[in-house]
């Protein structure tokens, strides 16, 4: 084999030559790849969130991540859920961190399912005021039903106060807990 001849292959003359011509390549060929499939992956969640507010822009549709037991955000917009409240950061009962399993609780009803939200509007935050739901079943229903929130009737019209009833007679969530008074952070639920 003739070296430096168009037609013969380039061959390292030692291991650590080889390793480093590899690490070239990968350096360059890896951010490319990031890139092209970071691209594929923004372009279907964007057409997405348009198709469904052009659809509807009463409407935010997609998969959600959570902000606490009553706050979700899809696709950058942070969706306080309606009518329904849960307990605020750095809540306790006992040792129980109840923000935090509420929290908890709302991402494992959610996972990576798509979570549809029907905007009814804005609250002092600036988040959109929303009823969501996974796969029909309504998140103000589940989450105050599992007692990780509680109905907020002069809001909701008592939507969610059969199940806020029901969570208290069956001690779940929350109402299994000895809770402090504060724990609502003195909001009047009447």
């Amino acid at each position: 084999m003739r070296t430096g001849s168009a037609l013969s292959p380039r061959v390292p003359k030692t291991r650590e030559s080889c390793s480093t011509q590899t690490m070239k390549m990968r350096n360059t060929l890896l951010p490319l790849l990031f890139l092209a499939l970071a691209g594929c992956g923004q372009v279907s969640a964007d057409s997405q969130y348009a198709k469904a507010t052009r659809s509807n822009p009463d409407q935010i549709i997609g998969v959600a991540s959570v902000v606490d037991g009553d706050t979700i955000e899809i696709h950058g917009s942070r969706i306080r859920l309606s009518v329904f409240d849960a307990p605020e950061r750095g809540k306790r009962c006992g040792n129980t961190n109840v923000y935090q399993k509420a929290a908890l609780y709302l991402s494992d009803q959610i996972g990576a399912k798509t979570v549809t939200c029907d905007v009814s509007g804005k609250d002092r935050y600036d988040r959109a005021v929303a009823i969501c739901s996974v796969k029909g079943s309504d998140l103000g229903d589940i989450m105050v039903g599992a007692g990780w929130a509680r109905d907020w009737p002069r809001y909701s019209r008592g939507k969610y106060a059969q199940a806020e009833a029901t969570a208290r007679q069956g001690g779940k969530g929350i109402w299994g807990l000895a809770c402090p008074d504060d724990v609502w952070n003195g909001r009047n639920y009447d």
